[in-house]
């Protein structure tokens, strides 16, 4: 296999650089909004539990992400002694409470978040979607540097992987456009009369959408040059 050493030192550069990447995002991003929502999970499950053990079994859910259109006017405008202040609220995390009359204490827990089991399954559902992209970009990667260090044809799996990563990316994407647009109904109902204005409308971002589209595409072009491969091999 011509250039192999090149090869290799650029998959290795990408692994790298991949495994860098993933370890910041960890540091900055998952893990601090991993310890704040198992504390306020904490504390909402304390809440209900103390509520239920009083004989007063509450429901206690979050809706997060509400998108705000418009709001009251008095809301967060005051003055100093430097400026007049106003604050425009864009996004609301509502903490809600109602009476749950019969309601289990794993009940009302599957409830946190929403106020419905199936959105707390599927918020949940959303992670474990790119565990599943992140684990599968460690295969492929994986995968190309023993076929290049071996010397030996590219495992045809790996067409299959990126074909998964694209369709995962693109399903994650739709999920959480969906679940945002769930928990703004809700907010809707929830905020009648209140002076704010929530945005209802599916909204969708594109990015993640195009970026699942390219991975598609070059799993197929994989899938092509494997197939080229295979016909000069009968040829021959």
């Amino acid at each position: 296999m011509q250039n192999k050493k090149s090869l290799l030192k650029r998959l290795l550069v990408i692994y790298v650089t991949f495994f860098i990447v993933l370890v910041a995002g960890f540091a900055h991003n998952i893990i601090p909004n991993l310890s704040r929502g198992a504390a306020e999970g904490l504390e909402m499950g304390n809440d209900i539990t103390r509520k239920w053990n009083t004989g007063d079994p509450r429901m206690i859910f979050l809706l997060d992400n509400v998108r705000i259109l418009a709001q009251p006017q008095d809301t967060l405008s005051f003055e100093t002694p430097q400026a007049s202040v106003q604050a425009r609220i864009r996004n609301l995390e509502l903490l809600v409470e109602k009476n749950a009359p019969g309601k289990s204490p794993v009940a009302l827990a599957f409830h946190a978040i929403g106020g419905s089991v199936w959105i707390y399954l599927l918020v949940m559902l959303v992670p474990l979607l790119m565990l599943a992209i992140i684990i599968l970009m460690f295969v492929i990667i994986h995968s190309l540097r023993r076929s290049i260090r071996e010397e030996r044809p590219l495992d045809p799996r790996n067409v299959r992987y990126l074909r998964t990563i694209g369709l995962l990316t693109i399903a994650s994407e739709l999920l959480e456009d969906l679940l945002t647009w769930i928990m703004n109904s809700r907010a809707a109902d929830l905020l009648t009369g209140s002076g704010y204005l929530v945005d209802t409308r599916f909204q969708v971002s594109y990015t993640p959408i195009i970026m699942g589209i390219l991975i598609l595409f070059a799993a197929e072009v994989f899938a092509v040059g494997q197939n080229l491969s295979e016909e000069q091999k009968l040829t021959i």
